[in-house]
């Protein structure tokens, strides 16, 4: 049977089939490409919600673990880039631990996003949490054997902090370098360390203090029911455009005017648009869904500057209020 396949077909299955062990073996590489846009399903209960013509596009990323295929795949494709193991799962973070990382970020990103939307409408939120919980420390990092894992962090320089979230906002406000004061209570005892901010692992100029946190028992008492439908997508970077979807969709007005928009960021409390990864996959995946403007944040926009052209506008954001702005004078154009 074999003999009736011609030569030239026989040969490519035959290298096929050799090479096909090779797709299951893993590779000490993360790979990144371009994820499909999402259009969040929002659910409000207890205020008047309005549909809209055009879209808010959140920009995600496919990342997992490259065989020997993808990592060939991403040498020849300029959408797809390699980070080594180290980069995406530092050192003493398991796999688990980093999901359970990302949908913890996902659920306190969201809640964030519905109290930013809510608080821009004039509604009255209130904020509760239990403070930062260490869930690991990176190697290297200046906080290692000072801080240890369920140690619970309440303040930085004696400025209390009830979560990631107030945390984050208020290291911005410092420099890398600077020394700060980190009070903490390990087994119901209250104690202190100083130390050295160092630069983010992933976002240039961006202080850090080197571990992984949660916020226990984040919450946010909200006067109406908001539930958004988030899927399997997970990590902080979705909070802008969740934020953006539930204040167009809690607003007659829609500002999209039918067009379509896409973005990516980080927010805070304050509103604060802060940096994410896979910018450069985020922007491929919006202009191949036909988005004419995509936001991003100030800090990613020279790794995407390149994208622009005659039928891409990218702009980059500081704020949740700027967007709205950018949003809004584009679509009335």
């Amino acid at each position: 049977m074999l003999n009736r396949i011609p030569k030239s077909l026989r040969v490519i299955t035959i290298l096929i089939i050799s090479i096909l062990p090779f797709g299951v073996i893993k590779t000490d590489y993360y790979f990144m490409s371009p994820g499909p846009p999402y259009q969040w399903d929002i659910e409000i209960v207890g205020a008047n919600s309005y549909e809209f013509e055009g879209n808010l596009y959140q920009l995600t990323v496919r990342r997992d673990e490259a065989n020997y295929f993808t990592y060939f795949w991403a040498k020849v494709d300029n959408s797809v880039d390699l980070y080594s193991r180290e980069v995406i799962l530092p050192k003493g973070v398991t796999p688990e631990q980093l999901s359970q990382i990302s949908m913890q970020n996902m659920r306190t990103s969201e809640n964030v996003a519905i109290a930013v939307a809510l608080s821009s409408l004039n509604f009255e939120i209130e904020t509760k949490g239990d403070g930062v919980l260490v869930v690991g420390i990176l190697d290297d990092s200046p906080v290692s054997g000072k801080l240890l894992q369920q140690d619970l962090i309440t303040s930085i320089n004696n400025e209390v902090v009830e979560s990631i979230t107030e945390f984050i906002a208020l290291l911005r406000t410092y420099e890398i370098g600077d020394t700060v004061s980190i009070g903490f209570i390990r087994n119901n005892v209250e104690n202190s360390i100083q130390t050295t901010l160092i630069e983010h692992i992933d976002y240039e100029n961006e202080p850090m203090v080197g571990f992984l946190a949660s916020t226990p028992n984040e919450r946010f008492v909200f006067p109406i029911d908001v539930d958004i439908d988030t899927g399997n997508v997970g990590g902080p970077s979705a909070g802008l455009m969740m934020a953006l979807n539930v204040y167009n969709a809690l607003t007659e007005d829609d500002m999209t005017k039918g067009i379509k928009v896409a973005g990516t960021g980080t927010i805070e409390i304050d509103g604060s648009v802060g940096p994410v990864g896979g910018v450069k996959q985020k922007v491929i995946s919006a202009k191949n869904a036909g988005s004419s403007l995509i936001l991003v944040p100030t800090a990613n926009f020279k790794d995407v500057e390149s994208y622009i052209d005659e039928e891409t506008t990218i702009i980059a954001v500081d704020t949740f209020n700027q967007a709205l702005e950018v949003i809004s004078e584009y679509s009335s154009r």
